[in-house]
This record gives structure tokens, sequence and C-alpha cells, in this order.
């Protein structure tokens, strides 16, 4: 069979979405197990496509001539455009068989009870994609398929589930070969030539506002050290991002990676996601991996008192976070440093975060509005009190629970945050050498940091957030 993967487009304006666009590695995996059963697989990126994601969609169609269309849908502003592309390439470009995975799907299936879409995939979706495929093309009944549920007559059927892959270390490397015509886009921030690495899976921790945990059942699944090193040996690209919840979750391993990586002499520079009680109990960890690339490390601080990390059930210390920062700074290890914003802060609430913020001298903090989603624990406790129920802003910059302040004097405060944050961006001098050598090496075109200013300046704008809300009052 032939089937299509499709990564929609992100149409807000508003978001981290403006200043990083990282590979489709939930496609990625699905095609390469797809590829064991001899299937023929295209992913369509209509992220990276230079203009018109429609027209490239629909020209995909009409060369490849798919049998089945697979969308992906992992974040709850995607919503609404993964079911309007499902609807148009079955009423308009005929495709028989339409089915949607990903991370929203899979903890809030109910959105997708359209006729339109055949089948939604909860869960992991290596062995049950394979499955329904399979049933699909042979006429067998869709009830034999473990973690689905598909659409009938204008229900929703739900089978049983499918467990969680016991040994997720067997599982196919991912087909970067399928996004290859997009790879030049893919970007963090500066970091131009990226590619991304799964070496384990799901996050112990269950923190309210992550679905991460519900989604994988609270376990935690990791791949060997040798196979980690076998798939870093195929990426070509210079800057790795492990896209792990915490790299550092199983510290001996961590260390077995770095061991086999010096010996295999294989150089990169990685991103990382830690948690600062980790980065606390195990400082070797940075220095190990400052020698073998590490550049930066994706922390949650979430918030400057404890008060409010136990409120959401973070299970760590403001002290550790601020600990962790300064053993990173010492190995020359930048940090990128996120925090929540709560609808409920009042202007000292700011205040305190960003005198914090200037008080470390973080060079990079990232600031998100608290947002229920679909699929937490606080979504579950919230969700009455929502004064905003268009997805289309739950990108983690708009507040949709009411707030303390006036709206206006909300967005004034939090785009402040980051004006002021970034007003005096103090890159270390390792960082400014790097976009000069990439800038050099043509990796990373000028427009490229004039496409990140410019979305910068949008988001410490507070006009961009105010002319938002009269949009979403006006529908």
């Amino acid at each position: 069979m032939k089937i299509l993967l499709v990564q929609p487009n992100n149409t807000s304006v508003i978001g981290l979405n403006n200043v990083s666009l990282i590979e489709p590695t939930g496609l990625e995996a699905i095609a390469g197990s797809l590829l064991r059963d001899d299937h023929t697989v295209k992913i369509a990126d209509l992220r990276a496509v230079d203009c018109c994601p429609d027209a490239y969609l629909e020209s995909a169609i009409k060369t490849f001539k798919p049998d089945a269309i697979g969308f992906s849908c992992s974040f709850t502003p995607d919503v609404y455009r993964t079911i309007e592309l499902a609807k148009r390439v079955k009423n308009e470009l005929g495709v028989r068989y339409v089915f949607v995975g990903g991370h929203h799907v899979s903890v809030y299936p109910l959105d997708f009870n359209v006729k339109e879409i055949d089948a939604v995939v909860v869960g992991e979706g290596e062995y049950t994609v394979r499955e329904l495929v399979n049933a699909f093309s042979s006429n067998s009944p869709l009830s034999n398929v473990k973690g689905i549920i598909y659409n009938e007559n204008g229900n929703q059927i739900k089978n049983q589930p499918r467990i969680l892959l016991k040994n997720i270390n067997d599982l196919p490397f991912f087909a970067r070969h399928l996004t290859e015509e997009f790879r030049k886009k893919y970007y963090l921030g500066i970091r131009t030539s990226l590619a991304c690495l799964e070496t384990a899976r799901g996050c112990p921790f269950k923190c309210d506002f992550c679905s991460v945990w519900n989604f994988y059942g609270g376990s935690y699944r990791s791949k060997s050290p040798e196979r980690v090193i076998a798939e870093l040996k195929e990426i070509k690209e210079d800057y790795v991002l492990v896209t792990d919840d915490n790299f550092f979750s199983d510290v001996k391993r961590a260390k077995k990676i770095g061991e086999l990586l010096k010996k295999e002499k294989i150089r990169k520079l990685y991103t990382i996601q830690a948690r600062s009680d980790t980065i606390v109990k195990h400082p070797e960890l940075i220095s190990q991996w400052k020698e073998l690339g590490l550049s930066n490390i994706f922390i949650g601080f979430e918030s400057v008192d404890d008060d409010k990390l136990n409120s959401i059930n973070k299970s760590n210390s403001s002290l550790n976070n601020e600990k962790a920062y300064y053993i990173a700074k010492k190995n020359n290890v930048a940090v990128t440093a996120s925090f929540i914003v709560s609808p409920d802060f009042t202007k000292l609430d700011f205040k305190k975060l960003i005198d914090f913020v200037k008080r470390l001298k973080i060079s990079v903090p990232v600031f998100s509005v608290l947002t229920p989603l679909p699929g937490t624990k606080l979504y579950n406790e919230l969700k009455d009190k929502l004064t905003v129920k268009n997805y289309s802003y739950y990108d983690l910059f708009h507040p949709v629970l009411e707030t303390f302040l006036s709206k206006n004097d909300f967005f004034k405060e939090f785009s402040n945050l980051y004006k002021t944050s970034y007003k005096s961006l103090n890159l270390r001098a390792n960082d400014i050498l790097f976009v000069i050598r990439y800038m050099l090496s043509r990796k990373m075109p000028m427009n490229h940091m004039f496409k990140l200013k410019k979305s910068m300046r949008s988001i410490s704008t507070a006009e961009t957030y105010i002319n938002s809300l009269l949009l979403e009052s006006k529908n």
C-alpha cells in the first residue's frame, strides 16, 4: 500500500513554534515501522514548505496517489487544522482512508469524532498503525485492531487498548530519509543544522500541567547505550536535540552513553532536557557531557516559589533550580529556563519573576502561560472554569482562565518579561562564535536571524496579544 503521512502546518502567529521547527519524529517513527511491512511511505511536512501548504498537499496526493493518509496531531492548537485537512483530502481529493494519531489525539480522541476521519490511533503507534493499515488493505474487521477508535455511522467505537511496548530498543530508526527535502528547514533558535534523537520514553513524575506521564502511563523505558550510539552514527546534522523528557533519568545509562560517544569519537552539539534535582545530585554528568558537546540544557524551573511548585505537583524546589543553573554555568553550558506564568499573577508576581531572571543572569528564559491542556490533571480540575474554549489559543501564550489583572495589563506584564529579558541579552562568547561560524559556513542564512528577531519582537509586544484577543472576541 501507499501511505502518505502528513504533519499539518501550524497557523498560529504567536508561540514558540515561531522560534523553532523540529523534524516530525512521530511520523518518522511510524514510517520506519510501516517500511518493515514493505509499504510505500511518503512524509509531507506542511510546516516546512516554502509556500502554499494546501497546494503542496494536493500535489503530493495527485502524484503519489496514496491509498491512505495519516495525520499527526500532537499539540492542541493543531486540532482544527488537522480536521480541516482531513475533511479536504476525503471530500475534495478523494482519499479512501484517513486516520489520525499523536499526543492530543490520544489523550482527547473525542475531538476527532468526525465522519471524514476513519480511525484514531491511541498511544504509541508503531504496531497499531501497521495493524490498522494491514486490516484496511485486507478488508479485515477493525474490531481486531487494539489501540484504535474507529468511526462508524457517526459513532466512535473504542477497541481494547494496546499496552505500552515493553521493548523500545528494537524499534526501527526514524525514517529520516523521508524528510530529506525538508531537513534544511529544521532549526532550534540559532541552531539550523538540527536533528532529533529519542533515547527514552516517558516520565515517572506527575506534574499537574503535563500530559506526558498520562500518555505513557507513568512509565519510563529506555534504549540501550549501544542502540543510541548506532543511531547517532547515522545522523548527518551537527546539532542534536534529545527529545527525552529527562535525559539524565537513568544516571548510569547517561554516563555509559557518554563513554561510548567518547570511544567512537562522535562529535555533535547537544541540547537535552533535564530536571534540576538530578543535576544537583549528579553534577559530574554536566562536566562529562560538556566535553562531549553538551551545549544547552532545557530545565523546567516553572516557578520561583516553592509553594507554587508544590501546587502543580512539581516535586522539586527553587533552590535546586538555582543550584543546577550555577552548575551548568560553571561548566559553560547554556540553560534554557522555562517558567510558568499563572493567570492569577499580580504585578508583584511578575516583578519577582523578572527580578529572579535578572539576578541569575539567565540568558535564555522561556515564559509560558499556565494552560489546562486536555489530557492533564489540571484540565480535569479546571475545565468548568475555562473562559476560552477555542483551541487556537491553547498555545501557552494566551490565558484561557480568568486573570487577576485585566487582560490588557496581563499581556503588558507578560510581554514585558520577554522584552526585558532579551533587551539585554547576554550571549556567551561561545554562542557568538557559534553564530559567526555558522553564518560563514552558510549553514545559517542571514534571513534566519532576521526571522528570529521578528518573532521575538512579536512575542515581546503587548499589542500582539491584545489584537489576538480582539479577534477571539469577534469569533
